[in-house]
């Protein structure tokens, strides 16, 4: 229940941080938008760390500069189309990440081949085109561009999972945000536009969201089931779509609507799936006595 509880205050804490983006994406560039927010989550996850430098010890830097630059082009993905469009018809896209996760795993051969998963990932993809299909509605790149993020987080996130024995989630977090702020940090410069001081808090305020939503979703990571706390990020939908709607007035067309059920059946069929084949694993594996 307490890793539930972290799980849902973080990812409810990476919502803020993109009501953020989204509301200063209205007056600045990408770049400087993006900077701004991962400088002050650099500071925030720093402080976190403070007490425990020795765990961003690191021998992949080689892979550290990979993921690090997955990271970069996702989150830019990610901030353009909250800008473009509704949160929650960004969210319902990104959120395919579950799927194309299962996808990439079975092409890879990290997963055996499931007929099960076949059949939950075609609906994912089913939700996919209902979206993004202009015969359904008015299309907009934005909604591709939240669909390419979900595609390379995907890829980060089998990354870290083929690493993770041997570099600390920390070293994960901290290394891919430096590279993000050093990167925007020189290309805001060509589009650099002086902030008053309640959009640097805002600025802030996200920046701050950003490195408590990590470090709370690290520690349910810590405490709980990796598959339960992964689904609890069907959350930000609801947080999304109602906060969103509190703010500017954005509601989500009907076939996304559709759509992202679609979406959302599919992941947590996956995770569900997932989380039986774990319980079925540790079960051979006990010992008998």
């Amino acid at each position: 229940m307490q890793a539930i509880l972290l799980a849902l205050a973080g990812f409810f804490s990476f919502t803020l941080m993109d009501l953020s983006i989204k509301w200063l994406l209205q007056s600045y560039s990408l770049m400087q938008v993006t900077f701004f927010n991962c400088f002050f989550g650099m500071v925030g996850l720093f402080v976190w760390i403070y007490p425990r430098v020795e765990l961003l010890k690191t021998k992949q830097i080689k892979i550290h500069l990979i993921r690090a630059t997955l990271i970069l082009v996702a989150d830019l993905l990610a901030f353009y189309s909250y800008g473009q469009v509704p949160l929650a018809e960004a969210y319902t896209l990104i959120l395919t990440m579950p799927v194309f996760t299962a996808v990439f795993a079975l092409l890879f051969k990290h997963e055996p081949l499931n007929p099960l998963a076949l059949v939950v990932t075609f609906i994912g993809f089913s939700g996919v085109y209902l979206m993004l299909s202009p015969r359904f509605g008015h299309f907009h790149w934005a909604l591709v561009a939240a669909l390419l993020c979900a595609i390379i987080e995907s890829i980060s996130f089998l990354l870290v999972g083929h690493y993770r024995a041997q570099e600390t989630p920390q070293a994960f977090a901290f290394y891919g945000l430096s590279l993000v702020t050093l990167s925007t940090g020189i290309a805001m410069l060509w589009s650099f536009k002086a902030m008053p001081l309640t959009d640097i808090g805002i600025s802030m305020g996200g920046g701050v969201c950003y490195a408590l939503a990590s470090a709370l979703v690290i520690s349910a990571f810590h405490r709980g089931s990796p598959i339960m706390v992964s689904s609890m990020q069907y959350s930000q939908l609801i947080w999304g779509a109602l906060l969103s709607f509190m703010i500017w007035h954005e509601v989500p067309s009907q076939r996304v609507l559709l759509g992202g059920l679609l979406v959302t059946i599919a992941g947590l069929a996956l995770l569900h799936s997932q989380r039986r084949k774990a319980l079925s694993a540790n079960t051979t594996q006990a010992p008998q006595h």
